[in-house]
């Protein structure tokens, strides 16, 4: 049996992590920590677990295995890192941190610990996702040229982070806005298609609608080490996002519209692969797991750390969105 320390609670993601715990007999949820009493008594009612009162001592604690980090994206810094340290293995909310120099703490500890590490990039375990990547590395593109994902959702004019999440449009709390908290998920996608990231610019959000405070929208533009330009979408106020992904090379070309992957491509034997009509999901690989339930499966060796967002891929990921809202701030390139 795994025993699991919730430390922190305070993010928009935590009932969905709550309902999977509760859903698990192989996993034990020791306790529940949050700087905020009333979350940590909620949450650990919920789980019928003990309310934790000081997260240090839980890290001393060497009967607890690993730690489930969830609250603002500022509390991400000490927590992960010092509970890598620790010898506990961390599953980590997304975005990673609020800025590189952060990342980089957590990706060090992670790195000298050894312990197992995963952050909420769901996107990889999507079926359909998994099918672009399995082209990728078939070849079936030529040779790659460009790429493009959007991640947007309304929450800035739905209100959606009232009542408990307004930490969300605070810088000092979150990093970014909208583009940070959805944008991070686009580059994360695309590191996953493409490798990573050499250097970036963006133009963030030049007015705002809801949230004055902070950004909501924003478009970045990103080139790999492999050669490939890409641009990448955050927003939270876009009334709807059917085109979400484009890849393109000499020998391919494939555009997500709608949740359909509309593909063409001259080496592919996928049937359906002319362009001219959605391929057949049926054609798809399976699907994963949500990123939580990865870590989850790992941590009780149901599934083995491959399935895992890579340490590297995070820390590149996070000091790229740095590296975007520095290139939007002084208009020019800024390397990752």
């Amino acid at each position: 049996m795994v025993r699991i320390a919730i430390l922190t609670a305070g993010h928009v993601h935590t009932p969905a992590f709550v309902k999977t715990l509760k859903g698990r007999s192989d996993v034990e949820v020791v306790g529940v920590y949050d700087a905020d009493s009333a979350i940590a008594e909620k949450y650990a009612g919920e789980l019928k677990a003990p309310v934790l009162s000081c997260w240090k001592k839980t890290l001393e604690d060497k009967s607890v295995d690993a730690v489930v980090v969830t609250g603002t994206t500022a509390q991400h810094d000490g927590l992960a890192a010092a509970a890598a340290r620790a010898g506990k293995h961390v599953f980590v909310e997304k975005p990673l941190a609020t800025t590189g120099a952060e990342a980089m703490r957590i990706y060090t500890a992670v790195q000298e610990s050894g312990v197992i590490f995963q952050t909420g990039h769901f996107m990889r375990s999507d079926r359909l996702h998994r099918f672009i990547k399995q082209e990728i590395d078939a070849g079936n593109f030529g040779t790659i040229t460009r790429a493009r994902h959007s991640n947007t959702h309304s929450a800035a004019l739905g209100g959606w982070f009232e009542g408990g999440y307004e930490w969300f449009y605070h810088k000092d709390k979150a990093g970014g806005g909208g583009f940070y908290d959805l944008g991070c998920h686009s580059a994360d996608l695309l590191v996953y298609f493409l490798g990573l990231i050499e250097s970036v610019t963006a133009a963030i959000a030049p007015k705002t609608v809801t949230y004055s405070q902070i950004d909501e929208y924003g478009e970045g533009i990103l080139k790999f080490k492999n050669g490939v330009l890409a641009t990448v979408t955050g927003s939270w106020v876009d009334a709807g996002n059917p085109v979400t992904c484009e890849i393109r090379g000499t020998e391919g070309h494939l555009t997500v519209m709608n949740g359909q992957a509309f593909y063409g491509s001259s080496k592919s034997k996928v049937p359906g692969a002319d362009g001219k009509q959605p391929v057949d999901a049926a054609h798809f690989p399976a699907g994963l797991p949500h990123a939580f339930d990865l870590y989850l499966d790992v941590l009780v060796g149901k599934a083995e750390r491959k399935v895992l967002v890579p340490i590297e891929d995070a820390l590149n990921v996070a000091k790229a969105m740095e590296a975007m809202y520095l290139g939007d701030r002084l208009g020019q390139w800024v390397k990752v």
